[in-house]
């Protein structure tokens, strides 16, 4: 049975539009997904930059998973191996080619599970983005890295945050994110330095720079950006190429003691390698595979998922 290696990423949906408390009760996502199943094509498809995503709900595993494909536009070829032969590929019919992406969701804390088909398929933002404009959910939500050791909750009651470190290298098969701030610099790099490994530093100076007032503005501004852009990015390790992303902050504790402290996004955002087993002999679906292995890893890493959302 051959396999292949793939990364599972956890992330925690929350509300997109309370700063203060972002963090929501369990829900139970088996109802809409369900009522997804039933959808016509037309309520599961939503556009955006000129992609087509689809959503389509499986039921495996006894649960009801999601799959959200992007829908291919280029051309695609097969080789005739005994001939030698290079031929295009023609489907019948109002057909095309997508690139999958499966999400399970775990029973406690609203955290899915995510797994890529291949590096252009959906990532978390293209998810989050789904799930918003099909109304899945009640209310708008977003979709956090779930990242361990409480540095969502670190970054948030940061008292200053004075530099952040980033560095990456472009993916043509991952779209860079949208927004302002950092994502516009990440974006704009990415399409001119293609080729080039970036790295970005910012940092507020404390001595020798702007009054108080200024600093407080910018570190203020830095906090926010940084939240925006590594909420949107959504993996943070392979294939996006990305291998570092760190703020140092300064935090001060109940007794009024102040310390600095090294955030470390990468290090502590929950994701994990695993095999998923392929081939055309396989005899079940491939998402079935792709959500064995999900439920696995989950099984495996369930008291750092419930600890990183206090479930």
């Amino acid at each position: 049975m051959a396999t292949r290696t793939g990364t599972v990423a956890f992330f925690e949906i929350v509300r997109a539009k309370d700063g203060v408390n972002p963090r929501m009760e369990h829900a139970n996502w088996q109802a809409p997904l369900m009522e997804i199943e039933n959808r016509p094509v037309a309520d599961r498809v939503l556009t955006h930059t000129q992609h087509s995503y689809i959503g389509q709900s499986v039921h495996t595993s006894n649960r009801f998973n999601l799959l959200v494909g992007r829908v291919g536009t280029s051309e695609l070829q097969t080789v005739d191996l005994d001939l030698g032969r290079i031929e295009e590929m023609r489907l019948e019919g109002n057909k095309g080619t997508i690139d999958t992406t499966t999400v399970c969701f775990l029973d406690y804390g609203n955290i899915i599970g995510v797994l890529q088909g291949k590096p252009g398929s959906p990532r978390a933002s293209s998810i989050q983005r789904w799930l918003n404009g099909c109304n899945v959910a009640s209310e708008e939500i977003a979709l956090w890295p779930v990242i361990g050791q409480n540095v969502w909750e670190k970054l948030e009651k940061a008292e200053a945050v004075h530099s952040f470190e980033f560095s990456y290298r472009p993916s043509p098969a991952i779209p860079p994110p949208d927004g302002e701030g950092l994502a516009s610099f990440v974006r704009l790099s990415s399409e001119r330095y293609p080729d080039h490994r970036i790295s970005l530093k910012l940092e507020v100076p404390k001595k020798n720079g702007p009054g108080p007032v200024a600093r407080f503005r910018a570190q203020r501004r830095l906090q926010g950006d940084i939240h925006s852009l590594m909420s949107e990015l959504g993996y943070l390790e392979e294939p996006s190429g990305i291998d570092r992303a760190q703020a140092n902050i300064t935090l001060i504790d109940e007794d009024g003691e102040v310390t600095d402290e090294p955030l470390d996004f990468i290090k502590h955002h929950i994701t994990v390698k695993c095999r998923i087993e392929v081939g055309s002999n396989y005899p079940r679906p491939r998402y079935e595979s792709a959500v064995a292995a999900i439920l696995q890893v989950a099984r495996d890493r369930e008291r750092d998922l419930r600890a990183a959302v206090s479930a």
